[in-house]
């Protein structure tokens, strides 16, 4: 990207929020690999596909931080709103070493209720959590 077209991006975007800006710098602070933490540009780009396509259930394949899950969960509520019936989102993390660090920032979040977090192989619960709550991912 050109420095011009970053500028032009990043003066466009609209800003994270102080909530997933602490967890971006914590994640950057307190692991190993955060910088693949999707980060601001592309949690506003998943937030905006969410309002654009309007899904009712969302399926993400590696959780990491929860970053990414908490901009798909913010771009739910946006569509919405206080409707607890719509919107929803299943995230699943294989590794099971960023359960102490991911859950809490996922659970404290404002979009908590929109997510379920799991640690586990998506290739085999993913369909199985499809099968049991009787949805169908968008």
């Amino acid at each position: 990207m050109t420095e011009e077209l970053d500028k032009y991006v990043r003066e466009h975007t609209s800003t994270e929020g102080d909530y997933l800006y602490r967890l971006y710098r914590a994640t950057n602070i307190h692991t190993i690999h955060g910088r693949m933490a999707s980060g601001h540009l592309q949690g506003r780009l998943l937030k905006m596909l969410v309002e654009m396509v309007q899904p009712q259930n969302v399926l993400e394949v590696g959780t990491f931080s929860g970053y990414s899950a908490l901009c798909l969960a913010e771009g739910l509520e946006a569509v919405w709103g206080h409707d607890k019936q719509h919107g929803h989102l299943y995230t699943f993390e294989i590794n099971d070493e960023q359960e102490p660090f991911t859950r809490p920032w996922i659970e404290q979040s404002p979009w908590a209720h929109r997510i379920t977090f799991s640690i586990a192989d998506a290739i085999t619960a993913a369909p199985a959590t499809a099968y049991e709550h009787g949805i169908t991912f968008d």
